[in-house]
């Protein structure tokens, strides 16, 4: 098999936490290229899959930057046909404009960017459980309808910010509700896009995290995090390695018709909040 025919697998975000496990995960389809902003986290993300035995290359990518992502799209072609493509890149703090546009504005520009050379291909978005704690409003939905609009950036962003922290949150600030809320909008956005990929023979979904241990989460203070993995119903943080092992299993033939939906990986958060729970 020449390297133009390998099928290469794609993870934007991939130099740390479940990213770097999914990269790692993914190698069982093929060559991996892992995306990153951070030049020193690339490096060592990409030392780590190498000694692993996996086949990985790397380059620095902004998903927010569109030039960033282009030259990134670029390069992966050069290196194989897409095969699957994992959006694990996001923050969920840093203000509410770095979120808005990674996670958001990030969210299309990689939909868009690899759909062209999506033919028997899969993208897979990371969502949140947080995403399913914000209700969008009929007009925020309309919003979200019309993407390309000159103004998008504008309305979408000024919609969210006039939304109330719930009291329970209110300690995070406007950040937490900057990352639900683009959290919904990646659920939603994976599920508008179902026709254009099947329309190219391929697969769109989202997977949506609970607390899983991660750099990210083991930002917080010990104490909260022992609050978060006590606020499951296994009693513990997810491993990242769980959630990996999740997306490629979803990834093995035989799932072709999964499409257009969000899963839910989250020890049960979501069900004991929204559900009263039975004695």
């Amino acid at each position: 098999m020449t390297q133009t025919q390998k099928k290469l697998q794609v993870v934007t975000g991939g130099t740390s936490g479940m990213g770097l496990a999914t990269a790692k995960a993914l190698s069982v389809f093929g060559p991996v290229l892992i995306g990153g902003r951070n030049q020193k986290r690339l490096d060592a993300a990409l030392n780590e899959l190498k000694a692993a035995g996996v086949e990985a290359y790397g380059m620095p990518c902004d998903i927010a930057d569109k030039e960033s992502l282009n030259a990134f799209v670029q390069y992966a072609l050069t290196l194989g046909k897409i095969d699957h493509v994992v959006n694990a890149a996001a923050v969920d703090a840093g203000g509410p404009e770095l979120i808005f546009k990674i996670n958001i504005l990030g969210t299309i520009n990689v939909t868009e960017a690899f759909l062209p050379y999506m033919d028997h291909s899969v993208l897979v978005h990371y969502s949140s459980i947080t995403g399913y704690f914000y209700q969008p409003s009929r007009e925020e939905i309309g919003v979200w309808s019309f993407p390309n609009a000159d103004d998008f950036h504008e309305k979408a962003y000024e919609i969210i910010n006039t939304k109330e922290v719930h009291p329970g949150m209110a300690y995070l600030g406007k950040d937490y509700i900057f990352y639900s809320a683009s959290k919904r909008f990646t659920m939603y956005y994976t599920q508008a896009n179902t026709l254009r990929f099947g329309k190219k023979n391929s697969q769109i979904f989202s997977v949506a995290p609970g607390a899983f241990d991660t750099p990210m989460l083991r930002e917080q203070s010990d104490e909260a995090v022992n609050k978060i993995a006590a606020g499951t119903a296994l009693n513990r943080l997810g491993d990242p390695d769980e959630m990996s092992n999740f997306i490629v299993k979803l990834l093995e033939p035989g799932h072709e018709y999964l499409t257009g939906c969000d899963l839910i990986l989250d020890g049960g958060k979501s069900a004991m909040s929204l559900s009263k729970q039975l004695d």
